[in-house]
C-alpha cells in the first residue's frame, strides 16, 4: 500500500510539473488553427485563434517574421514576476505586421493583465481618418476599483500610419488615440466625485526603443502609473499631437527619446471632429509627478497651429513637484520649456536650446512655487524668442509670475533677439505687454546670467549680469542628436569660466559629461576642466542642508489652501494637498480678524493626521466669515507665518 501511494504521489507531482511548464506558441500565415501551435510545423494561422487562448505564466507567443495579419490582437492571461508572457517574433529580422485597417481601438490590447513583454511587432492601418473613430497601436488598460497592474514591457515595436481622431470624448479618441497607451481607466458613468474613491493602480512599466511615425494623436501616453515608470530610447516623427505624456509617477524617468514634428495638427482651425477637445500640445511633458526626470532627450521642429497655446519641447505641467529637466537638446521648436501653475521646485538645468522661437520659456507659475532655470544655453539667430510670463493680465499678476534664472547664457545673433513679456488672454488674440516691469527687488527673476546680443525691450533686471560674448567654440552648429553640440563649449578665454553662482543640490555633471566639482561653476551648460579651484565640501553640505530646510518650509506652506470654506455647523475643516512634512512643527490659530475672540490653537506636534485639521467652534456663520486661521510653521530657526481667510463655500483655492 505504501509503495502504491508513493507511486501515485510521484505520478501526480510529475503531472503537475508537466502541466505547469511554459509553452511556446507559433503563428504563421501558412499555419492551421486546428493544430496545437506548439511547433513551426503545427503553427496557428489567425489572430482569432490567438484571441481565444488564455496564456499562462512564462508562455511565449511568437509571430512569423514578415507575416501580415489583418485585425486586432486581444490577448488573455497574465504572467508573473520573473516569468512574463512574451509576445514577439521568430524567423528573421522583419517584424510581423498587424494591420488594423478601419477598425477602432488597438492593434494589440491588454486589459487588467500583468507581466507581459511585447516586442518586435509592427502595427499599422493606412486607412484615412474617419470622424468619431479613434485608433491605437498598443493599449494596456487597467480598470476597476482595487485593480492593480504591473510588469509591462513594450520594446522595439514599429507603429505607423494610423490616423485616429485628435479631439472628442470617448475611449479611443483624443489623448487615447495613441500609438502606445498605458493607463488606468474609469468605467463609463463614474462621476468625478466618485473617482476620488476608486483605487486603480499600476507600476513597473518600461516603454523602450520603439519607433512611431505618422500617427494621430499622440506617440506615447502613460497615465496613472506610480512607481518604476520608464520611457527610454523611443523615436517618433509626424504626430498630430503630443510626443510623450507621462502622468502620475514618483521618480519616473524619461530619457534618450527623440521627437520630431510633433503637435503638427492639434490646434488646427478646421480640424474635423469639432472643438470638444484639448488643442494645447507639447513634445515631451509630465503632469502630477514627483521627482521625475526628463534627460538626454532631443526634440525638433514641433508644430503650433493657431489654437495651440503650447508647442514647447518640454513641459512641467500641473502638480509637478521637484522634477528635473536636464541634458536635453531642443531645436526649432516653439519654446524650450513651459512651466504651468500649481507646480513646485522644478529645475531646468544644463539644457541647450537652438533657435527655439515664440515663447522660448513660458511661465504660468508663481514665484513662490520656487521653479528655477540654471546653466542652460539659449541660442537664437532669427525671430524673437520670448521669456513669456502668462497670467490673468491683472496688474498685480506681474509681481507674482515667474521663476528664477541664473548662470544661463542668452545668445542672440543674426536676425535673432530676446524679449521679456507679460501675456494674457486666449491663444488667438492674446495680448503681449512688453512695457510693464515687475516691482520686485533686483535679482528676483534674473541673477548672474550672461547676455550677448539684442533684447527688444532691454536687458532683464540682473544686478550681476555679464554682458559679453561667451566665446563659444562654434555657436549655431547643432546637428541631429544630443552629441552634436560641441560648438557650445567655451573657449579658454571665456568670461563665463568660474563666473557662476553656487547652486544648492546642483548637478554633478555638465551637458557634456564633465564633472561640476571644481568649486567655482562656469556659466552655461559647459564646465571647463582644470580651473584649479577646489570644492569646499563642508560649505556646500551646509548650504545644501539649509536649502532643504527652506524647501520643506516652503512646501508645507504650499500644500495649505489659499482660502477655507465655512460650514453651517461651526466647524472649520482644513484639508491639505499632502500632509505637512514630519520635520515641520508649529501652530494653527483661529480667531476673528481683530483678535477679539478667544483664539483656538492646534499644535502640529500633537496631532496624528498632519493633512487634515479641524476646529470645532461655537460660532455662527457671520463670525466665521470675519475670521482667519493664522499658520506658523517652524523648522529649527526657520519659520513662515501667514493668514488664511475664511470664505463662502465654492470660493476656496488651492
Amino acid at each position: 500500500m505504501k509503495v502504491r501511494n508513493l507511486f501515485i504521489a510521484i505520478f501526480l507531482l510529475v503531472s503537475i510539473s508537466i502541466c505547469g511548464q511554459s509553452k511556446t506558441y507559433f503563428i504563421s500565415p501558412n499555419g492551421n488553427d486546428s493544430a496545437d501551435g506548439l511547433s513551426l510545423k503545427t503553427a496557428w494561422k489567425s489572430l482569432d485563434k490567438v484571441n481565444q487562448i488564455t496564456f499562462q505564466t512564462g508562455d511565449q507567443v511568437l509571430f512569423e517574421s514578415g507575416g501580415v495579419w489583418y485585425g486586432q490582437l486581444k490577448l488573455k492571461g497574465s504572467g508573473a514576476e520573473g516569468k512574463p508572457i512574451i509576445l514577439s517574433s521568430y524567423g528573421g529580422k522583419a517584424k510581423p505586421v498587424i494591420n488594423i485597417g478601419k477598425a477602432e481601438g488597438a492593434g494589440i490590447r491588454l486589459f487588467n493583465q500583468s507581466w507581459w513583454e511585447i516586442s518586435n511587432m509592427e502595427i499599422t492601418s493606412g486607412e484615412p481618418y474617419e470622424p468619431g473613430i479613434g485608433r491605437q497601436g498598443i493599449a494596456v488598460i487597467v480598470m476597476g476599483d482595487g485593480q492593480h497592474m504591473e510588469g509591462i514591457v513594450i520594446r522595439n515595436n514599429y507603429i505607423h500610419d494610423i490616423w485616429g481622431q485628435l479631439g472628442g470624448r470617448g475611449e479611443y479618441v483624443g489623448y487615447y488615440s495613441t500609438a502606445i497607451l498605458v493607463r488606468s481607466q474609469y468605467e463609463d458613468g463614474i462621476s468625478r466625485d466618485r473617482r476620488a474613491f476608486i483605487k486603480t493602480t499600476f507600476d513597473n512599466v518600461l516603454v523602450e526603443n520603439n519607433r512611431i511615425e505618422r500617427f494621430d494623436k499622440c506617440g506615447i501616453v502613460i497615465w496613472g502609473g506610480k512607481h518604476d515608470i520608464v520611457v527610454r530610447g523611443n523615436s517618433m516623427d509626424n504626430l498630430g499631437g503630443d510626443g510623450i505624456f507621462v502622468n502620475g509617477p514618483y521618480k519616473g524617468l524619461i530619457e534618450y527619446n527623440e521627437v520630431r514634428r510633433s503637435c503638427m495638427r492639434s490646434g488646427y482651425l478646421d480640424l474635423p471632429g469639432g472643438d470638444d477637445w484639448w488643442p494645447h500640445t507639447a513634445a515631451i511633458w509630465i503632469q502630477n509627478t514627483e521627482e521625475t526626470i526628463m534627460q538626454f532627450n532631443a526634440v525638433y521642429d514641433t508644430g503650433r497651429e493657431p489654437k495651440n497655446g503650447d508647442g514647447n519641447a518640454y513641459d512641467f505641467d500641473f502638480y509637478c513637484k521637484r522634477c528635473t529637466a536636464q541634458y536635453n537638446y531642443s531645436k526649432n521648436n516653439h519654446g524650450l520649456m513651459l512651466v504651468m501653475n500649481n507646480t513646485f521646485e522644478n529645475v531646468t538645468r544644463y539644457n541647450i536650446s537652438e533657435n527655439d522661437r515664440t515663447h522660448l520659456v513660458q511661465l504660468q507659475c508663481d514665484l513662490t512655487d520656487r521653479n528655477v532655470f540654471y546653466n542652460n544655453i539659449f541660442y537664437v539667430d532669427y525671430g524673437t524668442a520670448d521669456i513669456d510670463h502668462h497670467g490673468s493680465g491683472e496688474p498685480e499678476a506681474i509681481n507674482q509670475l515667474g521663476a528664477l534664472f541664473y548662470n544661463n547664457i542668452f545668445y542672440a545673433t543674426g536676425q535673432g533677439r530676446f524679449r521679456t513679456v507679460y501675456s494674457s488672454g486666449e491663444v488667438i488674440g492674446r495680448h503681449f505687454d512688453e512695457v510693464s516691469k515687475p516691482d520686485l527687488p533686483p535679482g528676483s527673476l534674473f541673477l548672474n546670467n550672461c547676455y550677448y546680443g539684442p533684447w527688444k525691450n532691454g536687458l532683464p533686471d540682473d544686478p550681476k549680469r555679464i554682458v559679453a560674448d561667451p566665446l563659444f567654440v562654434a555657436p549655431g552648429t547643432g546637428g541631429n542628436g544630443i552629441c552634436t553640440l560641441d560648438g557650445y563649449k567655451l573657449q579658454s578665454g571665456s568670461p563665463c569660466i568660474n563666473a557662476g553662482l553656487f547652486v544648492p543640490l546642483n548637478s554633478k555633471r555638465d551637458y557634456f559629461g564633465n564633472p561640476v566639482n571644481d568649486g567655482s561653476v562656469d556659466i552655461g551648460a559647459y564646465e571647463l576642466l582644470g580651473s584649479g579651484v577646489f570644492t569646499d565640501v563642508q560649505r556646500e553640505e551646509t548650504l545644501n542642508a539649509e536649502y532643504k530646510r527652506q524647501s520643506r518650509i516652503a512646501w508645507s506652506k504650499w500644500v495649505f489652501p489659499k482660502a477655507i470654506p465655512v460650514s453651517e455647523d461651526g466647524k472649520i475643516v482644513i484639508r491639505l494637498r499632502e500632509p505637512v512634512e514630519k520635520e515641520i512643527n508649529g501652530t494653527l490659530v483661529w480667531s476673528d480678524k481683530e483678535g477679539k475672540n478667544n483664539p483656538v490653537t492646534i499644535q502640529l506636534d500633537k496631532v496624528k493626521d498632519r493633512g487634515l485639521f479641524t476646529f470645532t467652534l461655537k460660532a455662527d456663520k457671520n463670525t466665521l466669515l470675519n475670521s482667519v486661521v493664522r499658520v506658523n510653521l517652524k523648522e529649527g530657526e526657520l519659520s513662515e507665518t501667514w493668514e488664511i481667510p475664511l470664505v463662502e463655500p465654492m470660493q476656496s483655492g488651492r
